[in-house]
């Protein structure tokens, strides 16, 4: 059975760590904003990654650069929240992975590594939302966070799904893509505010 560990006040290092989780939404605040100004640019059928190859390419690969960067910096401070228990190692590994698959979106722009980046960023961002469910499974401090964890991963598969098809198909793709990035960054976003609000992820075994 697990219980709540003490709570431990968060120092300024920490606090600042875990802000990084908000970094998803600059993120997509970024390419939207680039997608609008862009000539040519369609935000409903072209990818983010497209934004690459357009005038604006240099500020798009800094912003996959900067939230692959925000990403691994909030593995180091969910390493420190979670503490111990289920998922206490996995989780913060591959949301490490995920940050390493973003940047690398920014730093390979050419297939096939920008394919393997893009990979590695939304399937290690599904397994932490897999490893969160069950972190979160049991615990009364968390009731409904293991139903809504594994929703929003079938949510984000729906949408990465519809992406596949789109794309070959001369659909929406881009529409797709930015709906499952955005729906895993509400997630996030949710689950910081949720922390600074006081609740806490560490737990302690008896």
């Amino acid at each position: 059975m697990t219980k709540a560990a003490p709570t431990r006040e968060r120092s300024g290092l920490q606090t600042a760590l875990l802000a990084s989780g908000f970094g998803g939404l600059l993120f997509i605040l970024i390419f939207l904003l680039l997608g609008a100004v862009t000539p040519g640019y369609n935000l409903l059928h072209d990818t983010i990654s497209a934004l690459e190859f357009t005038p604006f390419a240099l500020a798009q690969r800094i912003n996959f650069l900067v939230f692959g960067l925000l990403l691994m910096v909030f593995a180091l401070a969910l390493r420190q929240e979670l503490r111990a228990g289920r998922g206490a190692a996995l989780i913060p590994t591959f949301q490490m992975l995920s940050g390493l698959g973003v940047a690398g979106a920014g730093i390979f722009i050419y297939e096939p590594m920008h394919l393997v980046c893009d990979l590695i960023a939304f399937n290690s961002a599904l397994l932490v939302l897999f490893f969160f469910a069950w972190r979160f499974s049991g615990d009364p401090r968390w009731q409904g966070w293991a139903t809504s964890s594994i929703l929003t991963a079938l949510l984000m598969m729906a949408f990465l799904t519809a992406f596949g098809f789109a794309n070959h198909m001369g659909g929406p793709a881009g529409a797709f893509e930015k709906l499952a990035s955005l729906t895993r960054t509400l997630w996030s976003a949710v689950l910081v505010a949720k922390l600074f609000s006081g609740r806490s992820l560490a737990l302690t075994t008896r």
